[in-house]
């Protein structure tokens, strides 16, 4: 995933990429391989279904933010600015990502909720935290409206 994503990026998202991780070069590696290591684990749970706005999505996006922080704070111990940087590179990907309005809402929503569900799996082993957010994608919500998010505090999110 992360690589197809490089190759798609225009000069400016690119470069824009390339400060983000000069201004945190200890987060680039990780980062990346926290990226790769969930699209491996979305893919395995959930086949190419984890690619649509469905619950296996909101799984994803939610691991993904859990991954980040999980390898990054293997390089600093600082959650609280490991949460910083896994919301700076999260919402950085949702921006330049040419989703609808509903699906971006969808898609900040979950990787924010990621953040927030990190306190309950942080000390779980990884196949503890894969099913804990395979139930939380089973009780997801179904959104049509963006401004639902904004009522939707506690639950994953999706649209199909």
């Amino acid at each position: 995933m992360f690589w197809r994503i490089i190759k798609n990026l225009d000069f400016k998202q690119l470069f824009g990429l390339l400060v983000l991780f000069l201004k945190n070069p200890l987060y680039a590696l990780p980062t990346i391989f926290a990226t790769r290591k969930c699209m491996n684990i979305a893919q395995k749970e959930y086949g190419s279904k984890h690619h649509l706005s469905n619950p296996a999505n909101a799984f994803r996006h939610a691991l993904w933010v859990i991954l980040i922080i999980r390898k990054c704070l293997k390089w600093k111990l600082d959650e609280v600015k490991v949460k910083v940087w896994a919301k700076k590179f999260t919402d950085w990907h949702e921006e330049f990502s040419p989703n609808e309005a509903l699906e971006h809402a969808m898609d900040l929503h979950n990787n924010k909720m990621g953040i927030a569900l990190f306190e309950e799996v942080k000390d779980n082993n990884e196949a503890e935290i894969i099913l804990f957010l395979k139930q939380k994608a089973f009780e997801a919500v179904k959104i049509e409206k963006t401004e639902e998010v904004e009522k939707l505090k506690n639950d994953l999110v999706y649209i199909q």
